[in-house]
């Protein structure tokens, strides 16, 4: 995979900043997950994580909509997944705690992956598609007081930044337990941070807040209106058009 010569400098401080904020944050995050159950100390941990790491990205982010979520609410999560990139916009600007829904495989990097599952992330295996609904099921009982859930309904991040279709596993949740459904769009992560690629550009991600989605009283019947509504609030919000750098310029960062 080549990596374009002007963006070099940008991957190398990536890597650098992601190196170093692991190996300093991850031992403690990890230790004391040991002691707590509540997600709450690894949460904020992580959200320490991803501030220098955004700044050796040359990232800045702003959120639009946050009068629409109530406080001490649990919400199901649902953002578009335009790349890795947007992983550190929702991390460092939803003002809810939640827990991740994430791919098994992801456990499995050394440091992240055990600081991940001290967070009490949801880890899914894409091959085993009853283990995952099995494993969503048995994650409903990490929501409530206050604590939300985190889940890409498309599954896997986009190609081209448009939004894919739907997977129905966090809709499945959603009408499981009646908790609403938080349609969140990003802007701009698909254009600083291409998938399958290693480029890394500076540039600012937004993130809006959609109406929230009453699921109370709602049966797995009802999944498939669920889902299409949830797209269409994401696809509200989502501009194609929306230029990351040029918006990092206009901010003076």
């Amino acid at each position: 995979m080549r990596v374009p010569i002007q963006t070099l400098p940008r991957l190398v401080l990536t890597v650098f900043g992601i190196f170093i904020s692991t190996f300093i944050l991850a031992p403690p995050l990890i230790l004391i997950s040991l002691f707590t159950a509540s997600g709450a100390p690894t949460h904020r941990i992580m959200r320490w994580w991803s501030w220098p790491v955004s700044k050796f990205m040359g990232l800045t982010f702003s959120i639009k909509g946050t009068e629409k979520i109530v406080p001490g609410m649990s919400y199901i999560i649902t953002p578009n997944h335009q790349s890795n990139a947007d992983i550190l916009a929702l991390l460092m600007t939803l003002p809810v705690r939640f827990r991740w829904v994430v791919k098994k495989e992801l456990l499995r990097i050394p440091l992240f992956g055990s600081a991940i599952r001290g967070t009490g992330a949801i880890s899914l295996d894409r091959k085993d598609r009853e283990g995952s609904v099995r494993r969503l099921k048995e994650g409903t009982s990490k929501l409530g007081g206050g604590w939300s859930v985190l889940i890409y309904p498309e599954g896997t991040r986009s190609s081209d930044g448009r939004l894919q279709p739907l997977k129905k596993g966090a809709f499945m949740m959603a009408v499981q337990t009646g908790i609403p459904i938080l349609p969140v769009t990003c802007n701009g992560a698909f254009k600083v941070m291409p998938k399958n690629t290693l480029v890394i550009k500076a540039g600012h991600i937004t993130v809006t807040i959609g109406d929230p989605i009453e699921t109370a009283g709602l049966t797995e019947e009802d999944i498939p209106a669920l889902m299409e509504k949830t797209r269409d609030k994401l696809l509200r919000h989502l501009d194609l058009d929306y230029d990351p750098f040029l918006a990092q310029t206009e901010l003076g960062n």
